[in-house]
């Protein structure tokens, strides 16, 4: 474990990873250190391979390998998560608000044009491997559901700003463009400059919730409930995808990218002074994913 230790801490270092990542990154490569490192390494260093797309398989430069048609499902789960977000932001925007919430107010508004910006990005995507939006799973809508039903402005900003991005953002956008970029640049470029986090209205977002957060504007049996409101939601969508994962053989990875982002939002509020444990608030929520009462990192 030594060995794989070193290893992943160089890693670790090289991408500006936190720290409390660490105990999440040893459980996956604890089974196989040197070649567990390696493999996950495999999917953001891939200096000058590119992987190709043959027929209906796409085949990233590590050498795995997918159905185009299940990559087709992966890109219809993250407009879906777009398009309902649109809906959200901009039936935010319309709500009654005071002079305080005016701001919150104007940023769903402008974040309901963002998100239409990356419904495009999306489409083109699909078209270029030939593909059309599948239909919206039930997990999708049940998660969106629970956040529109949020009335309180500013765990609207949490929920939208931090939870959503954070977590299903990251696992479905982010991840996905990193991973996918070598194999179809002409598409991913498009798609990569749409989804920019250097957007100032989705930094202020960001900030704003943190803000938030820091300044207890919110207790923290609201931020409890939000987390156990939304955060196994999220799970939960991850997991109803899991068989494509298990058919390209990187399940681990996958779980292991679920279980950071279920966690990162937990950890945000207690690096913003949220008196909570933040290791047995994710542990509470990825036990229930992973249908057992044993630690979540084990």
């Amino acid at each position: 474990m030594a060995v794989g230790n070193i290893l992943i801490d160089k890693t670790m270092r090289k991408y500006g990873v936190p720290e409390w990542v660490k105990p999440y990154v040893y459980n996956y490569i604890k089974s196989d250190p040197l070649n567990a490192v390696k493999h996950g390494i495999s999917f953001i260093d891939v200096k000058r391979k590119r992987g190709r797309i043959s027929g209906n398989v796409i085949e990233l430069p590590n050498s795995i390998k997918f159905d185009v048609a299940d990559i087709a499902r992966i890109v219809s789960l993250f407009y879906y998560g777009e398009e309902e977000s649109s809906k959200i932001a901009n039936s935010w925007s319309e709500s009654p608000h005071d002079y305080e919430s005016k701001r919150y107010a104007d940023h769903f508004a402008a974040l309901g044009e963002v998100e239409q910006k990356h419904l495009r990005a999306i489409r083109n995507l699909l078209e270029g491997l030939g593909k059309k939006v599948g239909p919206e799973p039930q997990e999708v809508k049940d998660l969106f559901e629970a956040i529109g039903s949020i009335t309180d402005w500013k765990e609207r900003i949490i929920a939208y700003d931090l939870v959503l991005r954070s977590s299903y953002g990251s696992t479905f956008g982010n991840i996905f463009y990193k991973v996918f970029y070598p194999v179809m640049p002409e598409y991913m470029r498009s798609f990569g400059k749409a989804f920019s986090p250097n957007d100032d209205e989705v930094k202020w977002g960001y900030e704003e919730a943190k803000r938030i957060i820091t300044a207890k504007e919110v207790s923290k049996e609201q931020l409890q409930g939000l987390f156990e409101k939304l955060l196994p939601l999220v799970g939960i969508t991850i997991n109803a995808n899991m068989d494509i994962a298990m058919k390209a053989g990187i399940e681990k990875e996958v779980k292991l990218l679920r279980d950071i982002a279920i966690a990162y939002p937990i950890y945000t509020a207690h690096e913003c002074g949220i008196e909570l444990d933040p290791e047995k608030e994710a542990h509470t929520v990825l036990s229930f994913l992973k249908g057992k009462t044993g630690p979540a990192k084990e």
